[in-house]
């Protein structure tokens, strides 16, 4: 596989990868096998960035460079993969520019770089920003004929063009937004599902986030809308009805480093029209909130090859991400995944 955006979720990726290989646990993954594809046969055989920190490094040595905060859990050796300059398409806004900090020199060719190396999965990790270079790096996974997993809100599963692209050309796809393993969104919507399955009326709700690190800033300034959009729609659609509800992000604090505090208020009625208010919070580590989701998915999407699928493959999509193509309750989204892989 390739990856785009050497950040933290890379990092426990990355990591992760290494920590399970020849586990005899697997406590953390939600699947240790995925249609005969167990987490050690990934491979990382190219990596993309923007960041001077990063570019030229080994990527085991680029996961921990700054203004990566992602702490260490596994000691990956040399991986002999370079990391190559990718293609600041965005800029940075407010206090983003004073994160990541620019490589000079030309940009690598991506979709020549993903043939040479023989890509089968190429993950779009970049900042949630950067919608310009989530496109470009679609286009050049379409391009060299690899599975695209668009981890991001940037529109490409939901860009009508280039989902017909990936159809038409049998290259498998997979997004928009990954939905964590914990993470405050799945949360949102496990709790509104349970509540309305246990005949509560639902009056009003809401979910903020507050986080540190990149990902939080670039968020912040650039797609907060997007991000906020993607993330109502999603919680929304786990209840028949419509309510005053809002789900997103709202400050970047940056002694937080990579950890995530999320705040959820729900107001109601029960039986007979009792009542009731609920305040719940959530405080996680961001970036491994990502890793086993990702890695089912990147399993699912060599399986949707193995196959001769193309096109956004609905049953990872809706296992997997906030905007898919088709929306699905967590249950049956998770039932169309094991399906999918015959678990």
């Amino acid at each position: 596989m390739a990856v785009a955006g050497v950040g933290n979720c890379c990092s426990a990726l990355v990591q992760g990868v290494e920590h399970y290989k020849g586990q005899g646990e697997h406590m953390g993954l939600t699947h240790e096998n995925v249609a005969g594809y167990a987490v050690s046969d990934i491979e990382f055989v190219a990596a993309f960035d923007i960041d001077r920190r990063k570019v030229g490094r080994d990527l085991s040595e680029a996961i921990f460079a700054e203004p990566n905060n992602f702490p260490r859990m596994a000691a990956p050796g040399a991986l002999g993969v370079d990391v190559r300059m990718g293609r600041a398409l965005d800029g940075m806004e407010g206090n983003a520019s004073g994160v990541i900090e620019v490589a000079s020199g030309p940009a690598a060719d991506v979709p020549d770089s993903l043939r040479d190396e023989g890509v089968d999965v190429f993950v779009n990790l970049v900042s949630g920003s950067a919608i310009e270079a989530s496109r470009l790096y679609a286009e050049a996974s379409l391009e060299a004929g690899c599975a695209f997993l668009n981890a991001t809100p940037a529109p490409v599963v939901a860009n009508k063009s280039l989902s017909k692209g990936f159809g038409e050309a049998g290259v498998p796809l997979a997004g928009d937004d990954l939905l964590d393993q914990v993470g405050a969104t799945v949360v949102h919507i496990g709790l509104l599902e349970f509540l309305n399955g246990r005949g509560v009326r639902i009056d009003e709700s809401y979910q903020l986030d507050v986080g540190g690190g990149a990902e939080s800033v670039n968020t912040l300034w650039r797609t907060r809308g997007l991000k906020r959009d993607i993330k109502t729609t999603a919680v929304a659609g786990s209840v028949p009805y419509e309510f005053p509800l809002v789900s997103g992000s709202t400050d970047y604090v940056d002694f937080l480093g990579n950890q995530r505090d999320s705040f959820f208020w729900f107001r109601g009625r029960h039986f007979g029209g009792a009542p009731f208010t609920m305040d719940v919070k959530l405080s996680t580590v961001d970036a491994p909130n990502a890793g086993p989701i990702l890695l089912d998915v990147i399993r699912g999407l060599k399986l949707a090859s193995d196959r001769g699928l193309g096109g956004p493959v609905l049953p990872l999509c809706a296992y997997g991400f906030k905007r898919p193509p088709e929306r699905r309750g967590l249950a049956e989204a998770y039932k169309l995944f094991r399906d999918f892989v015959g678990s």
